[in-house]
């Protein structure tokens, strides 16, 4: 049984509104999860191509998966399709600096911090 009550009081010149919810039954609701659509081989030289970086450019993180490939044909917009389905598993994010799309590689904690200094 759920019903809800909301009671009205004006103190002092300020509307008060109070709200009592009961309720009988909870269920927790799941959070679907996102299938990757990323090739590992795919995926793995994307990572290895942020190298020690925190933060890479798009532009510059494709040029570098072009060349630790090495003859993988991956399109431009596949390879953004690619970040953007890593991003929705959580695994790299995206962000903007200096006007231009970057990503980031993200740990449990945020984003990944390991810079050699």
């Amino acid at each position: 049984m759920y019903f809800i009550v909301i009671i009205y009081t004006l103190e002092k010149d300020v509307l008060v509104i109070e709200l009592h919810v009961s309720f009988t039954k909870i269920r927790e609701i799941e959070k679907p999860e996102v299938k990757s659509t990323v090739p590992p081989v795919v995926e793995d030289f994307i990572i290895l191509s942020f190298g020690h970086s925190i933060l890479e450019f798009e532009t510059t993180l494709y040029q570098k998966f072009v060349q630790l490939t090495d003859g993988l044909i991956v399109t431009c917009r596949e390879f953004k399709e690619h970040l953007k389905n890593m991003e929705e598993r959580n695994i790299i994010v995206a962000t903007e600096f200096l006007g231009k799309k970057c990503w980031a590689i993200t740990s449990k904690n945020g984003i990944k911090n390991e810079g050699s200094w």
